[in-house]
């Protein structure tokens, strides 16, 4: 017993010495303020600590709730009526006989772009345009096409009025809330289904937008639009 003691004596005395003198240095001022595990920092210091790590944080959550709001608004939009059609007159459209996007005179076009500006929301054409260069095909001029193609040109209201780009979007890049499907189902078959109608006046159903298969990928497996 004698002889483990005194080992351990000498262990401890080999290790105050690698790692400085065994006796503690006096308190400063600045040591009493320091976290012992037992008693709280100053109310000072754990505000100002609190106040720093805040941005960071507030900041991360803001990037990672950005998209999900995007993507999914908090309701899904209702259709209406176009706000538009008489600026579309103006210009010379009508909406009862309207032609492919890309089939209208270059004069005209330039004149729809605002309107389709305002109706999705964008705060500037590269909302669907490469910046610096209009000319350039993107997937949003792919995708505005096929849908002036086929919602804007051979769809009409519940009552046979006309359509554009705002009926659904009314200022919203996004209009679909898809996180309950089942939801999402029984408004898609409320407004889509049975407020709207075909000009052709053959029967609104879910297959004359998703197709025979019900595709629910549109974009992808029905327009051949790549992500």
């Amino acid at each position: 017993m004698k002889h483990a003691a005194l080992a351990l004596a000498l262990w401890m005395g080999a290790f105050a010495g690698a790692c400085g003198s065994a006796t503690p240095p006096p308190e400063t001022a600045a040591d009493k303020d320091d976290f012992d595990g037992e008693t709280l920092p100053s109310d000072d210091k754990a505000t100002a600590e609190a106040e720093s790590a805040k941005p960071a944080k507030a900041e991360k959550t803001a990037e990672a709730g950005e998209g999900e709001e995007d993507e999914a608004p908090a309701k899904s939009t209702p259709i209406q009526a176009t706000k538009f059609e008489a600026d579309l007159k103006k210009i010379g459209i009508n909406l009862k006989k309207i032609p492919a996007l890309e089939k209208l005179p270059t004069a005209q076009k330039k004149k729809v772009m605002p309107l389709l500006q305002k109706a999705l929301g964008y705060d500037t054409c590269e909302g669907c345009h490469a910046e610096g260069d209009f000319k350039k095909e993107t997937r949003d001029m792919k995708v505005a096409r096929e849908m002036w193609r086929n919602f804007v040109v051979p769809l009409r209201s519940e009552s046979g009025g006309t359509l554009f780009c705002d009926s659904c979007h009314a200022g919203n890049e996004h209009v679909l809330n898809r996180k309950d499907k089942k939801a999402l189902q029984a408004f898609m078959e409320e407004e889509y289904q049975n407020k709207l109608a075909r000009a052709n006046k053959e029967d609104m159903e879910c297959g004359t937008c998703h197709g025979d298969a019900m595709e629910t990928k549109i974009i992808e497996k029905l327009w051949n639009i790549p992500k």
